[in-house]
């Protein structure tokens, strides 16, 4: 069973400081992770189909 983890994403625009500092989480698959443990590539399901993004292991927040 694939591992899924919760990740914040910020809301990336160049707006006020305030809203660049907003957040929201979604849940991702792990699709790879690197063999040293430097990062994990999860995959996400958006609107306009899937998507990866990479992160590293203390950005994560398992889901049990």
């Amino acid at each position: 069973m694939p591992n899924i983890y919760k990740v914040k994403f910020t809301h990336h625009t160049h707006h006020s400081y305030a809203m660049r500092q907003s957040y929201f989480v979604r849940e991702g698959v792990e699709v790879y992770r690197h063999p040293e443990g430097y990062f994990v590539v999860l995959e996400f399901q958006g609107k306009m189909g899937k998507f990866r993004e990479s992160f590293y292991i203390n950005e994560l927040m398992p889901i049990s």
